[in-house]
């Protein structure tokens, strides 16, 4: 089985790549084999990210997307966060009672009446 190697290539050797293209005169297949970068299409990503006016920054290991799960939430007072779990509260309750039929007033009403 082999293994996968990285190539990491820097933002200033990047750079110039680019600067290099966009000046025109050689193709990508011919500026990889002159810069010895691995595929043509790592130029033309490059290529296409200075295009978009996005960065050429090495982007392995760094989250792109929204993560999954509970998002992390930071209140600025405790009022607000106990808004927000009473809140959270009442929907549960009305998912509970809406897809299993349980009524937590009628469950309370039975506990404090023992």
């Amino acid at each position: 089985m082999s293994e996968r190697k990285f190539i990491t290539y820097s933002q200033e050797f990047k750079e110039e790549a680019v600067r290099q293209y966009l000046q025109g005169g050689k193709s990508y297949r011919q500026l990889t084999e002159e810069l010895g970068i691995k595929d043509a299409k790592t130029l033309r990503s490059w290529v296409s990210k200075v295009r978009n006016g996005e960065s050429l920054e090495e982007g392995r290991g760094k989250a792109k997307t929204v993560r999954r799960g509970r998002p992390k939430t930071n209140f600025p007072s405790v009022e607000e966060e106990l808004a927000y779990v009473k809140s959270e509260r009442d929907f549960f309750k009305a998912l509970c009672k809406a897809k299993l039929g349980h009524d937590w007033e009628e469950e309370k009403k039975k506990l404090s009446s023992k």
